[in-house]
């Protein structure tokens, strides 16, 4: 039976940031906080019925929306009815993403007593200037400190940052107060903007710019130079780790394995009969999830996969790596002839010769992309996945 990642989504913001079109909103109402611990709860159960209980646990990630703003006995009574129900893997990964807004040194040991060993800290820069422009409700102070509670506390954590706003001497001045709190594992994603968010609206209205592909282009090669020098590596596009210590739960996504999504908007990937995989999401408004699970019927999507479905999926999430995917891991989820068609060698003999793949495809059965081929991801699989 395959190992299976847990995430579970916490709704809730202290504010919504102007640049997120995640299912969140911005509410502060202890009370309300407290009655969707309960459904969480409530909706894991019920979610559990949809699988096998002989899965093995290999992560646990709270995700959000905020979810440092649960009480840590929350998180405590969901990891005991996970545990109780569930075998483990060993050295169990539960991660907890963390707002520095909602910190402070007891709360974060108690998350570290109820069983969270990882969290995963939204700094997005130290700096004022660069957190007023991205609509956070803390300011530099705060972030210090909150990684500076992190670093006593957590021995794995991560801190993410975002880029594409400020100069790179700035960017490179945030990821060096984070490898000097001792941070193993980093992640840093390009401003983008999505449509319904008030960044999109200032796009479009001309008061804020994208940022231009060969900037992109530099910032990205600069973070991997930067952090490799002190022996951070890129292990997938945008995230970075020392070894042995890579996101275990997201490299679930990435290498296309079974994980069961709890709470509003959240998604799952589960396998059953062989090679089918079920596809279910739930509903995405809070409220009316909330309203559904009187209902026991939680589930906005069920739907099972086609073979290119599934391997359009595999390529988009496995390509993001840097180690790439090896073809027999396709051949154990996938229909063979599916595969075969999208990886036929007249295909990888085109990518190759125009440098979007690495040699590793025809040595060791590795389909990976070259750095020009990380940058043109999409249309790669867009060719790979043509005529099925």
């Amino acid at each position: 039976m395959e190992p299976l990642a847990v995430y579970l989504h916490w709704p809730f913001c202290k504010s919504k940031c102007p640049y997120c079109d995640f299912p969140s909103m911005g509410r502060c109402d202890e009370e309300l906080y407290r009655r969707f611990e309960d459904y969480l709860l409530r909706d894991l159960k019920q979610s559990l019925e949809e699988i096998d209980h002989r899965h093995v646990i290999r992560s646990v990630f709270f995700g959000g929306g905020t979810p440092s703003l649960m009480t840590p006995q929350s998180i405590e009574r969901i990891l005991d009815f996970l545990f109780q129900n569930f075998s483990l893997q060993n050295n169990v990964e539960i991660t907890l993403e963390a707002n520095p807004a909602t910190f402070d040194l007891e709360k974060m040991r108690n998350f570290r007593h109820a069983g969270v060993n990882r969290l995963s800290l939204g700094v997005q820069s130290f700096f004022d200037k660069n957190l007023r422009f991205l609509g956070r409700i803390y300011d530099g102070k705060q972030a210090l400190e909150a990684a500076a509670v992190t670093s006593q506390i957590f021995d794995n954590f991560s801190f993410d940052f975002i880029y594409g706003h400020q100069s790179l001497k700035n960017l490179l001045q945030d990821l060096s107060m984070a490898v000097n709190f001792g941070c193993r594992h980093v992640s840093c994603y390009q401003l983008t903007f999505e449509e319904d968010t008030p960044f999109y609206r200032r796009l479009q209205s001309g008061d804020i710019k994208q940022m231009g592909e060969s900037r992109a282009i530099k910032f990205h090669d600069a973070i991997g130079d930067f952090l490799e020098s002190f022996g951070i590596f890129r292990y997938e596009v945008s995230n970075y780790s020392t070894m042995n210590y890579e996101s275990r739960h997201n490299l679930t996504y990435w290498e296309y394995d079974d994980y069961l999504g709890v709470g509003p908007g959240a998604h799952s990937r589960i396998s059953s009969d062989g090679n089918k995989k079920k596809e279910m999401i739930k509903i995405s408004d809070p409220f009316l999830w909330e309203k559904a699970l009187e209902s026991n019927n939680t589930f906005s999507l069920v739907n099972t996969l086609t073979e290119k479905e599934k391997l359009t999926e595999a390529l988009i999430m496995g390509l993001r790596l840097i180690k790439g995917i090896k073809k027999e891991n396709l051949y154990s989820k996938i229909s063979n002839i599916v595969v075969d068609s999208a990886l036929s060698l007249e295909r990888l003999l085109f990518l190759s010769k125009n440098g979007l793949i690495t040699e590793k495809i025809f040595s060791k059965s590795i389909l990976q992309l070259s750095e020009i081929g990380l940058k043109k991801m999409n249309s790669v699989v867009e060719m790979l996945c043509s005529n099925l």
